[in-house]
């Protein structure tokens, strides 16, 4: 009887540490109030590499709304096979930020199945990267191939979770 006792208290922890080690966060746990688009034109000088990508960054705020927390335009262009880089544009000032980790966002063979390398919603500061974060550059978990969780809080992105991912 006491064998089964601890086969069972066993499994029961077992089982708790694997949920617990799962829980993933979700859009609904960093909600953002959504606001309209004020912004007349993208502030160039709100950022050093601004300029360098006035084309895409002036297209992105015309021609597109709100799309990310609640009051951000989330852009992003090629930047080779399977890269993408992206840019925030704040919707009220045309303030721009070049997180690191939209600088060469890349699947590096990962299967995405129904992903995007990217997700996000309109509603929610969390960010869903699906390969590789930042590529080439000094960012979180030495650049390993996962899914990266990120909330942002206004000026930057902050890690969450990452789930390591074989390539």
């Amino acid at each position: 009887m006491s064998n089964k006792i601890r086969l069972i208290a066993f499994l029961s922890i077992a089982f708790s540490t694997i949920c617990i080690a799962q829980k993933l966060p979700t859009y609904s746990q960093y909600p953002a109030k959504v606001e309209k688009k004020t912004a007349p034109k993208v502030n160039l000088k709100s950022h050093p590499e601004a300029k360098m990508y006035r084309t895409n960054l002036k297209n992105a705020l015309v021609n597109s709304e709100v799309n990310f927390a609640g009051k951000y335009i989330l852009t992003y262009w090629g930047c080779g096979t399977g890269c993408r880089q992206g840019a925030l544009i704040d919707a009220q000032t045309g303030n721009v930020f070049f997180p690191i980790q939209l600088q060469g966002v890349s699947v590096g063979g990962m299967e995405l199945g129904d992903h995007e390398m990217m997700e996000f919603k309109k509603n929610s500061n969390l960010l869903v990267i699906y390969g590789y974060a930042g590529s080439g550059f000094e960012s979180e978990n030495n650049n390993q191939h996962g899914i990266y969780y990120y909330q942002w809080n206004g000026k930057a992105f902050k890690l969450l979770k990452f789930i390591k991912k074989n390539s």
